[in-house]
Formats: structure tokens, C-alpha cells, sequence
């Protein structure tokens, strides 16, 4: 039986599917816009250069990719499909829903890059968005300790079993480490830099030295963390063997015995290792009560400003301090000492991630001894500044013969602490406590463009406890040793740094704005506005009409 459509059930009909087909568009424009990049860029008053806008990934970035990028890919996956396997893709993870990371400015910029990585690199990139507070155990293979955190702000580059875990203030400029004050967007190198070191075919080396009776057996948590920051662990006689290619990091854990140092010798150590320092590589040092008298490689140390803390007595015999605090303790002995954040400088940036939640982890150094300025590092002072928020601090600097070192602190001892020979006080901590973690940074700088330099810079890190590094310590959920390890491996680990890339500066110059006149978004605005709305209007007025004759 055949049914006659009525003019009223035509109308309902059409209404019925038009509003369907409305959102169908709108569901439809969403997509286009996040997948396809369909967008207009209206922060080009902010941003304003050849290479495009803050949303835009640059020319630059793409040529870099792509002479990298597919051919390591390739590599990997070819290994991969011959064992069966299926082939992998770089992940750009973001830690909550897309429309958070749309509704903030700076998370916005941030997942326009890796949507627009994604669209470059179709068979090589792809973004995934995983809701943390919803689903945190997506994300526990990202977790180097337990206590480890990573926040719904975090963005993961990940490739296999390799990854970066970046916060929005790394991937942005500010005149203050502590501040989120930004200037500069810097996310499009950032993520880059962090594809390339996923993506590369061999991991860098971290060597543990072995030939001056290093305290290197056990300590297996340690070397579980050198391994989760990226490094695959070697031995190095410093005096036999050479430096392997690919070495980024030197360790010497509490030697014994003296480094050999002859100037017409091609196996000084000494000199093989400022050679490596050279190259804006890294050492860490480690040292305790118990470490003896080393000359050669003291005297080397303290051009990096690094002394231990000693009495000496007048037939010229030293001994080191041993710190004890009755108070700031978790032996209930005095020894083993709860170490205090450096909360402003360099070396507060290896903790900033730790010191943002409400109540940061304890860190202990238990038998620790202390590390004083070397006589050649004079105290810096930076004054308060209200302007900016900032706090006065000081910090240690060296300059000669055209070289530049700072030393800072990343943990120093309770206020109370005092140094302590053979059970006597012989040092209390005075108005400066007792530093007990270090950073030393020799400041290079390679110029990148007429506008723009990279920061290449050396780092030796001291710390004055081997006791910070024993497995127990390291494996207990009740201390965050593990996390500020695991933060100075990779803070000091060189990455592979894109310095043809740029930072694009929230800047508007005088020169700039007169081009951004022809570049005026208002009309386009107008458009998208009055149009839509003019011709619903007018849809209406039709309907509306019609129906008087229904």
C-alpha cells in the first residue's frame, strides 16, 4: 500500500534532517580541523616569521625529519618484521583529553605541533591522548621508580622502549627556571629533539670507571636508573682504553686509588678526561667520608669548583668531614641526613619537577661527607628582585683565559648539620649550610642564526655520599633519591640537539606589526560570523512562510 506524504510531513521530514545535517558538519568540521589541520592562524600577532606561525611546524623541522626520521623508522621495523612483529610508530602521548590541551594557550600550541608532526609523517608519527586520572596505569611503562609522577600536563615521546617525558615548561622559554613567566615557545625543537633521540640507532653510553678501585659492585638500582635515562652502561679504564664514540657520561664512584696524570704521556687520564669534557659531555662524582687523598685528580676538580671538606692538622694530615645532624635525621643517630632543596638557580632545576607537588619526597645522604668551593670560585650573588618575584640567592663562579664556571647547589645539608672528625665537631654549618650535592656548568654557546644561539654546555655533578646510591635507598617508595637520580642523568644527558630549529618568541616589534596589517584576520572573522548567521536568518524567514500555506 502506497503512503501520501503530506506537505506538513515533508516539512518535518526536511527540519528532522537538517538539523541532522547540521551536526553531522559540525561533527564533521571538528574532525577536519583536528586531524586535518584545518585552522585559521590568528595568533600571528604574537608570532611572525618566514617560516610561518606558532601553529605552523616549520620548514626547517620537516627537511630535518625527513633526512631522519623515515630511514631510522625503516630500520627498526624491518628488524621487526622479520621476527614477526608489528611495525612500530613514534608516539606523541598527551596525558588528558583533546579538548583540555585546546582550552589553555600554551597546551594548545604544544598539541597543534604534534598534530601537525602527524600530518607530515603519517607512517611515522602518531598522537594518542590517554586521560591519566581516568586510566593511570596507561602510562605506569613511563614510570622509571614507583615514585615516580607524571601529571595530566606531561607530553611522552615514545618509540618502543625508549622515551621522553617532557612538562609544558620545558617546551617553553622564560628569563626564570622557577618561573612560567613564557616568552618563547620552544616545543616544536623540544619534541623534536626528543623524536630524534627515541629514534636513534644506538643509545648514548654512560662508562663507569673501574681501574682506581671504584665502589661499582652492587648498586644495581643505580645502574637500572642510568639505564632508564637512556644510557647503556659500560667499563672504562680510563688510562688503557679509549673513550668510546657514542660515551655521554663519565661515573666514578668513590675511587681509591689516584688518576694517572703525566702531561707527555698519551694516557693521562686527566687530560682524556678534560678532552671529553671538552666536548660538552658530562662526569659525575661521587665521594664519601672514607675517600682518600687523590692529588691528580683533586687538583683537576677543583677547577670545576669542586674541594672535599677536610681537617688538616699541622704534620699536614687530612681527614674528611663526616656530617651529623641530631635534629634533620632518619636514623635517629645523626647520620643519616634529610637534604634540603635547592629552591633557586641551575641547580633548582633538577628538583622543579619534585618541589611542585605540595609536599616534595625525602631525599637522604646517609654517611655523607660535605664539598666546599675550590679557593679559585668566587661567591656570586644575585639580588632580590621584586619585578620578576625572585628571590636573592649566591652561587660560585670561575672565569679565566676566556672560560666561564659555575658551581651550584642542588641538595646541601640541614642548617644544623656539623662537620665532624673522628666523632668531634670540628665545623658547624654557619650562615651557608654544607653542600652535599653539586653542579658545576662550564657555559658554551654556538651560534645558530643571526638572532638565535644553542646553549652546548659541560657538566660535572659531585655528590658527596655513596650511600645515596645503595640499592636500598634507590628501591624505597619512602624516599625520592630515586627520582632526583633518574632527573640528573637526564638533565645532564646530551640529546640530539636540532640547532638549525628556532624558539618563536611571543615578541610583536614595530616592524612586524606593519606587515600584519595585510595580514588583518577581522574581515575573515566578520565572515565566519555574519554569514552563518544570515543565512539561517534567511532559512527561517522561508520556512516560516511556507508554512502559513500548509
Amino acid at each position: 500500500m502506497m503512503h501520501k506524504f503530506t506537505k506538513k510531513t515533508v516539512f518535518y521530514a526536511v527540519t528532522v534532517l537538517v538539523i541532522a545535517g547540521v551536526l553531522l558538519c559540525n561533527i564533521g568540521f571538528h574532525a577536519l580541523a583536528t586531524h586535518g589541520l584545518w585552522f585559521l592562524d590568528f595568533a600571528i600577532p604574537r608570532y611572525f616569521s618566514m617560516e610561518g606561525t606558532l601553529y605552523k611546524v616549520s620548514d626547517s623541522c620537516i627537511d630535518l625529519l625527513e633526512k631522519n626520521l623515515p630511514n631510522a623508522v625503516d630500520a627498526v621495523n624491518a628488524e621487526r618484521a622479520a621476527k614477526g612483529e608489528e611495525p612500530l610508530k613514534v608516539e606523541i602521548i598527551f596525558c588528558t583529553d583533546p579538548d583540555v590541551l585546546d582550552d589553555n594557550d600554551y597546551t594548545r600550541y604544544i598539541h597543534y605541533t604534534a598534530l601537525g608532526l602527524q600530518k607530515e609523517f603519517p607512517d611515522y608519527v602518531d598522537v594518542q591522548y590517554v586521560n591519566i586520572v581516568k586510566n593511570p596505569s596507561a602510562i605506569q611503562r613511563f614510570k622509571a621508580t614507583s615514585a615516580t609522577n607524571i601529571y595530566s600536563s606531561n607530553v611522552i615521546v615514545s618509540f618502543g622502549t625508549e622515551y621522553r617525558v617532557f612538562t609544558v615548561d620545558s617546551l617553553f622559554t622564560s628569563n626564570d627556571a622557577t618561573s612560567n613567566d613564557y616568552w618563547a615557545y620552544n616545543g616544536e625543537k623540544k619534541l623534536t629533539s626528543g623524536i630524534l633521540a627515541v629514534t636513534r640507532a644506538e643509545s648514548p653510553i654512560a662508562c663507569l670507571t673501574v681501574n682506581h678501585g671504584e665502589k661499582i659492585e652492587g648498586y644495581h638500582e643505580f645502574k637500572r636508573l642510568i639505564e632508564a635515562a637512556g644510557y647503556e652502561v659500560q667499563t672504562l679504564d680510563l688510562e688503557q682504553d679509549a673513550i668510546p664514540e657514542n660515551c655521554r657520561l663519565i661515573i666514578t664512584m668513590a675511587p681509591q686509588y689516584d688518576f694517572y696524570g703525566d702531561a707527555n704521556d698519551d694516557n693521562d687520564e686527566i687530560d682524556k678526561l678534560d678532552a671529553f669534557l671538552d666536548k660538552a659531555y658530562s662526569f659525575l662524582y661521587v665521594c664519601d667520608p672514607d675517600s682518600p687523598t687523590l692529588p691528580n685528580l683533586e687538583e683537576y676538580l677543583e677547577f670545576w669548583g669542586i674541594k672535599q671538606a677536610r681537617k688538616t692538622d699541622s704534620a699536614g694530615f687530612s681527614e674528611n668531614y663526616l656530617l651529623q645532624d641530631a635534629e634533620a635525621n632518619v636514623d635517629g643517630e645523626g647520620f643519616a641526613l634529610i637534604g634540603t632543596y635547592a629552591t633557586l638557580g641551575t641547580g633548582a632545576s633538577f628538583t622543579g619537577d619534585l618541589r611542585k607537588n605540595g609536599y616534595p619526597p625525602t631525599v637522604i645522604f646517609d654517611h655523607a661527607s660535605a664539598i666546599k668551593p675550590a679557593d679559585n670560585y668566587k661567591p656570586t650573588y644575585v639580588l632580590e628582585d621584586e619585578t620578576t618575584n625572585t628571590e636573592a640567592y649566591m652561587y660560585h663562579s670561575y672565569r679565566s683565559n676566556g672560560i666561564t664556571r659555575t658551581m651550584h647547589n642542588i641538595f646541601t645539608a640541614p642548617a644544623t648539620a656539623n662537620g665532624t672528625v673522628n666523632g668531634e665537631v670540628h665545623e658547624a654549618a654557619g650562615q651557608y649550610p654544607f653542600s652535599i650535592m653539586t653542579l658545576t656548568v662550564e657555559n658554551r654557546t654556538t651560534q645558530e642564526t643571526n638572532y638565535s644561539v644553542a646553549q652546548e654546555p659541560s657538566y660535572v655533578c659531585c655528590i658527596a655520599s655513596t650511600e645515596f646510591l645503595s640499592d636500598t635507598v634507590l628501591a624505597s617508595d619512602a624516599y625520592g633519591n630515586a627520582d632526583v637520580v633518574l632527573g640528573t642523568l637526564r638533565y645532564m644527558g646530551r640529546e640530539v640537539i636540532p640547532v638549525t630549529l628556532e624558539f618563536k618568541a611571543f615578541l610583536v616589534w614595530d616592524i612586524a606589526e606593519a606587515v600584519m596589517a595585510s595580514r588583518n584576520p577581522m574581515p575573515v572573522m566578520i565572515v565566519l560570523a555574519v554569514v552563518p548567521a544570515l543565512v539561517c536568518f534567511g532559512v527561517g524567514i522561508f520556512f516560516n512562510v511556507r508554512r502559513k500555506y500548509l
